[in-house]
């Protein structure tokens, strides 16, 4: 199971009301891990006074906009990549000189 894990880097305010935020969410299932760095315009979405808002409020409000099981949404995305790291096979850059290891 995916989870995500949301960090407010910084918000934006102008005469007592919250505009946009800056934000980082960590998707992680299993060993592997993905991050999407971002900026949202929340103006309006958050219906309190700017001095009560707290960060739950600006994370639900986040997950609200970026979290649809949609094609094209931000959890969408983030998933589609999880899923790539789990197939994806690392192989050697081929104009580096190869070096046998052991694999145990």
């Amino acid at each position: 199971m995916t989870t995500f894990d949301w960090k407010l880097l910084e918000i934006s305010a102008a005469n007592g009301v919250l505009k946009s935020v800056n934000y980082l969410v960590i998707a992680k299932e299993g060993d592997h891990e993905v991050q999407s760095q971002g900026h949202a315009d929340i103006e309006g979405k958050i219906n309190l006074p700017f001095a009560d808002v707290r960060e739950a409020d600006i994370l639900t409000c986040l997950q609200e906009m970026y979290m649809q099981d949609e094609p094209k949404s931000l959890k969408s995305r983030l998933q589609e990549q999880l899923e790539y790291l789990k197939t994806d096979v690392n192989t050697d850059l081929p104009w580096q000189n190869q070096v046998f290891s052991v694999k145990f």
